[in-house]
């Protein structure tokens, strides 16, 4: 780990995500499978001393071959490639089966209270389906410029309201290069009131033209 790394504990620093990882050859099963594999964001959970991959709110999934998933803790967002399995035994609480390609924890980012936001490195957040908040987690999908030079870090610092926050990103002198992307994801469930129905949550950041700029989405509380 480098000087620079250890004098930014504080933040939380970000990883490029590989997108197409070798799957674990270490599980074989015939099938039967859909048509096709998928990409999703979901979280490892654990019930019943049953690990399972929440996908959305509405589809906890048992995964057939859970050595894929052993390792990572109870609670851990993940970035996955699965194929649905149409034919097996699952336990009460879940929806379906699925059979893991790969895993990918994603970076755990913090929510600062202790000091005001800093002034940020631009960042673009690109706004498709794995920009989101659900399950308890912002999760966000960015870019930015890099020459690989530094670690790029990120914390996220509240806003004017309880559903308001503002994205500080700490590019530690590397703001030049070809865009980079990699996902981040943010615990806030326990910062945000629990709701019946939809909330809109704002997100502030400085963007590539080094303008502010905020981001609306949708939010369900966890149940």
């Amino acid at each position: 780990m480098s000087l620079l790394a250890v004098s930014l504990t504080l933040f939380s620093c970000s990883k490029a995500v590989d997108y197409d990882p070798e799957p674990d050859p270490s599980y074989a099963y015939e099938g039967p499978f859909d048509d096709q594999s998928s990409l999703a964001i979901g979280t490892v959970r654990e019930q019943a001393g049953v690990r399972f991959i929440q996908l959305d709110p509405k589809s906890p999934a048992y995964v057939i071959n859970p050595s894929e998933i052993q390792e990572i803790p109870s609670g851990t967002r993940v970035f996955l490639e699965y194929r649905r399995v149409l034919s097996s035994e699952t336990p009460d609480f879940c929806t379906e089966a699925i059979l893991v390609e790969w895993t990918s924890p994603l970076d755990m980012g913090e929510i600062r209270y202790d000091m005001m936001a800093r002034e940020s490195d631009p960042v673009s957040i690109i706004p498709d389906w794995i920009t989101s908040v659900e399950d308890g987690f912002l999760t966000l999908h960015y870019a930015f410029p890099s020459k690989g030079k530094a670690g790029h870090c990120f914390s996220l610092y509240p806003g004017a309201s309880r559903y308001d926050f503002r994205l500080l990103h700490e590019a530690n002198g590397d703001v030049e290069g070809d865009l980079t992307d990699g996902i981040i994801c943010f615990p806030i469930g326990e910062q945000l009131f629990e709701s019946d129905g939809k909330i809109t949550f704002s997100l502030t950041y400085i963007d590539l033209n080094r303008k502010e700029k905020t981001l609306t989405l949708d939010y369900r509380s966890p149940k």
